[in-house]
C-alpha cells in the first residue's frame, strides 16, 4: 500500500523549494536529505518559510516524523508522536529480512512484533501480507495508543492486536504458545554509557526506554532470545534489528542459548551486519 501523502507537485516553484531544504540539510551531513527535504516541503504543502523552519530542526536532530507527524515506512503510511520511536529508515532491513522469510501472501501466519513503538513493523507486515495474524507489545500507554491508531487508520486493527506491558507478558492468555511463526523485535541497543556520553540529542525528542539497551546494549535482545522460546513453534523465526559492531556478541548469544540455529545476518547499504534471524531449532 502506498503512503497516504499527496504526491509532489511537479511545478518548478516546489521543485526549487525542495532543492533549498535539501542543500540545507545536507550540510548537516544528513543520509537521507533528499527524501528529507520532499517530505518536509510536501507536509508544510510548499509553504517557503515553515519547511526552512522545520529543517533547521531537522538539522538540530529532530526526527523526521516528529516534524511532519507522519512518515512512509515499507511503503506504508505510519503516524508518528512524541511518546514513541519515529521509525527509522534502517528499520526498514529488518521489515525485508522478516518478509523474506513468511510464506507468500494470504498464508495464514502468526507474528509477533515486540517492543513495536508506532507499530510501524505490525501494520508494514499486515499490509503486505493479508494472511497475516499480528500481536504487537510495547511498555508504554503512549506507544500501543499510537500503534492502535496506525492499525486503525490502515483498516486492519481485525489483524493486528496491540497489547501493553513488558515483552511476552501481555500475550499470556492469547493461546500463542508454540504457535508463532516469526517474532521480529527493534529493540534498544544503545549502551547505557554511550547514550550518556554522545546521545543526549537523542533524548530531547525521543523517549529514553526507546534507546537504553542496558550495561552493553543488548540487555533486551537477552531477554526476548530466551523467553521467545515458550511462543514459537519449531522453525519459527526470531529476528532482530542490533547496532554496528554487535553482531560478534549477539551471535555468541544465539549459540549459548543452544536452541537455534541457521542463524543468518544481513547488511546494510554500507556494509555493516545490522539485522540477524535464526530458526528455533526442532526438539
Amino acid at each position: 500500500m502506498p503512503p497516504r501523502l499527496v504526491p509532489m507537485s511537479s511545478n518548478a516553484p516546489r521543485t526549487s523549494l525542495v532543492d533549498r531544504v535539501a542543500a540545507l540539510l545536507s550540510e548537516a551531513e544528513l543520509p537521507e536529505a533528499g527524501a528529507d527535504a520532499a517530505a518536509l516541503v510536501e507536509a508544510t504543502s510548499g509553504d517557503e518559510a515553515l519547511a526552512l523552519q522545520m529543517a533547521r530542526r531537522r538539522r538540530e536532530g529532530v526526527p523526521l516524523g516528529l516534524l511532519t507527524g507522519r512518515v512512509a515506512f515499507l511503503g506504508v503510511d505510519i503516524a508518528t508522536g512524541a511518546g514513541a520511536l519515529s521509525p527509522r529508515l534502517e528499520t526498514e532491513l529488518l521489515g525485508r529480512l522478516a518478509l523474506s522469510l513468511l510464506p507468500g501472501d494470504g498464508v495464514e501466519t502468526i507474528v509477533v512484533d515486540m517492543c513495536c513503538g508506532t507499530g510501524n513493523l505490525a501494520c508494514a507486515l499486515a499490509i503486505h501480507r493479508r494472511g497475516l495474524r499480528v500481536f504487537a507489545s510495547d511498555l508504554t500507554p503512549e506507544t500501543v495508543n499510537l500503534a492502535s491508531v496506525n492499525a486503525a487508520q490502515l483498516g486492519i486493527a481485525n489483524r493486528v492486536t496491540i497489547v501493553q506491558g513488558d515483552l511476552f507478558t501481555p500475550l499470556a492468555g492469547h493461546g500463542l504458545e508454540g504457535l508463532v511463526d516469526l517474532i521480529v523485535c527493534n529493540p534498544p541497543y544503545i549502551s547505557t554509557g554511550r547514550l550518556a556520553r554522545n546521545s543526549a540529542r537523542l533524548l530531547q525528542h525521543e523517549p529514553r526506554e526507546a534507546f537504553d539497551g542496558g550495561p552493553y546494549g543488548l540487555s533486551m535482545h537477552q531477554r526476548v532470545l530466551r523467553d521467545a522460546t515458550q511462543f514459537l513453534r519449531p522453525g519459527g523465526w526470531l529476528c532482530f534489528e542490533f547496532g554496528v559492531g554487535q553482531e560478534r556478541q549477539l551471535g555468541l548469544l544465539f549459540e549459548r542459548a543452544r536452541c537455534y540455529e541457521n542463524l543468518r545476518f544481513d547488511r546494510d547499504d554500507a556494509g555493516q551486519p545490522r539485522v540477524v534471524a535464526a530458526q528455533l531449532r526442532p526438539g
